[in-house]
């Protein structure tokens, strides 16, 4: 018999899975509006419309038809693990939890549950949690992108560089065009000290977004470690073309200029540079440079 992890996009979303696109959403809930009319005893239509609410950012109606469609078919853990990400997106993370820990009740192989749950508890600091619930996700279903990332992040959190940086090469093994997941790897790698390492997976970011900053000045950075400072403002100037309130970046090229005659065979204190400047350290940890997560965002600092 197949579990949930299987059959929940069956279940869940149905036939009209092409009605899910953002050009068809009001054709998708027109469409949901008239089965319904006829018939209100359709679990999974209520699931199919709460799927088109939550892509349309309606987060109180597609909870409101995840409640019916649990209703309807209390024994579904799809439907469970959908209401569990609305209410995590609603910062609900004790109600998300909840619903988690039904959906695996209901079906222990549930793998995405796991991971779901994982995300959540790592939001809530649990990282011995977190990691356990990639850990048994990853023992029902390693071939998920998604499930490495998020461990890496666990691992990383719990001071495992190896261990994360492991997990974010078997993320690429499973998707290998993700920017993210190559700019969270060069992150790392700047924290082990692979400053060659961490301007690779930049490029390799940059190549698979080419309109995204991000890689260009985190390679800054890498560059600015590893002492090469011409290459450094060149990586900081692309940053800036491409968006230019790239916070970090601008403070990287005053890094550049200001510390050029201090460096020292090849390479500059960077640590006095962090000291004497709690904007750039706060910009980095942001960035997720240090540690690994892009988990905050800079938005009190002035240009």
């Amino acid at each position: 018999m197949a579990s949930n992890e299987d059959n929940a996009t069956a279940r869940t979303f149905g036939k009209p899975l092409e009605l899910l696109d953002s050009d068809h959403h009001d054709d998708a809930l027109a469409t949901f509006a008239c089965v319904l009319e006829g018939d209100t005893s359709q679990a999974q239509i209520y699931a199919q419309r709460a799927a088109v609410w939550q892509n349309k950012g309606e987060m109180c109606h597609a909870l409101a038809d995840c409640n019916a469609a649990i209703g309807l078919d209390s024994a579904n853990a799809a439907y469970y693990r959908m209401r569990g990400n609305l209410r995590n997106a609603r910062a609900d993370l004790d109600g998300a939890i909840a619903d988690f820990d039904a959906a695996i009740a209901l079906d222990p192989a549930f793998a995405a549950a796991y991971v779901d749950r994982g995300i959540v508890r790592f939001l809530r600091t649990d990282i011995t949690g977190a990691l356990a619930d990639y850990d048994m996700a990853a023992r029902l279903n390693p071939r998920q992108s998604n499930l490495h990332h998020m461990r890496a992040l666990a691992r990383r959190a719990a001071g495992d560089l190896v261990g994360a940086h492991d997990d974010l090469s078997a993320a690429l093994h499973v998707d290998g065009e993700s920017a993210e997941i190559y700019n969270d790897r060069g992150c790392l790698s700047i924290e082990a000290g692979d400053f060659a390492g961490a301007c690779a997976d930049y490029e390799a970011a940059a190549r698979l977004q080419p309109d995204w900053s991000q890689p260009h000045s985190n390679r800054g950075w890498a560059l600015i470690l590893a002492g090469e400072f011409d290459h450094a403002m060149q990586a900081f100037s692309r940053a800036l073309a491409l968006e230019p309130g790239d916070a970090l970046a601008r403070y990287g090229r005053r890094v550049v200029t200001t510390q050029r005659s201090e460096a020292a065979n090849g390479q500059i204190d960077i640590g006095a540079v962090l000291i004497n400047d709690p904007d750039i350290a706060r910009m980095i940890a942001a960035r997720g440079i240090s540690p690994i997560a892009d988990l905050a965002e800079v938005t009190s600092l002035e240009p």
